[in-house]
């Protein structure tokens, strides 16, 4: 026991001295605007907006199929991710463990105002990163093509290192946004997918009556 926990405060110590030179270099001061700018593409804002998109072109076209997986994908991630994050892990952003090293918090789309607390900010694992990385798969898995899961891998080195430079995630957060991110693909499009597409084509229509009825 007092082995592992050597070698864990050794981690975590390689952790916060990683982030600080990365967050404290002047390629993170030049970035900044930059890795704010990018941050963008891996909120709930911008996957909102994604999802939205989906479902117009779905109501267009008559193609759910899209949508479906999208939306059963991150319905279940999200379940996986939120209790790991907030109910097993429970680590706490570098702006808030490491102020009195002057790190400050520079993502203004981390929070959702009124429904979180700074002391319920949790970072690990990064969502950013690993449902960047989730998404690729989908839209890889969908378009059957290898090379859209490559591009979103590149964007999602990048973002990984802008989360850094913004003092919202350390190093092993990010790197395990990777590790998840596949891991949340892995189960969804290796085990539960095909639940989620017959459980959504079942209540779509029933919805769709209802509605109708309605008005």
């Amino acid at each position: 026991m007092s082995a592992l926990s050597d070698y864990l405060q050794k981690l975590e110590d390689w952790d916060t001295k990683t982030f600080l030179i990365v967050y404290k270099s002047d390629f993170s001061k030049r970035s900044m605007i930059f890795a704010k700018a990018f941050s963008f593409f891996g909120t709930l804002y911008f996957w909102g907006l994604v999802w939205l998109a989906w479902f117009i072109y779905g109501y267009i076209t008559k193609d759910y199929y899209l949508l479906v997986l999208f939306t059963g994908g991150f319905e279940q991630s999200i379940i996986i991710h939120s209790l790991i994050r907030y109910k097993i892990i429970k680590r706490n952003r570098p702006y808030i463990t490491l102020k009195k090293e002057g790190v400050k918090k520079h993502d203004d789309f981390i929070r959702i105002p009124y429904l979180m607390s700074e002391s319920e900010e949790k970072s690990f694992p990064s969502g950013h990163v690993a449902f960047l990385l989730f998404f690729g798969f989908i839209f890889s898995f969908y378009f059957d093509n290898l090379i859209l899961l490559f591009i979103f891998l590149g964007l999602d080195v990048v973002m990984a290192i802008c989360r850094l430079i913004l003092g919202v995630h350390y190093p092993i957060d990010v790197i395990f946004g990777f590790v998840f991110g596949f891991l949340y693909a892995l189960i969804f499009i290796g085990l539960t997918y095909q639940f989620w597409i017959n459980f959504y084509y079942w209540i779509g229509p029933i919805v769709s009556n209802i509605i109708h009825l309605r008005y």
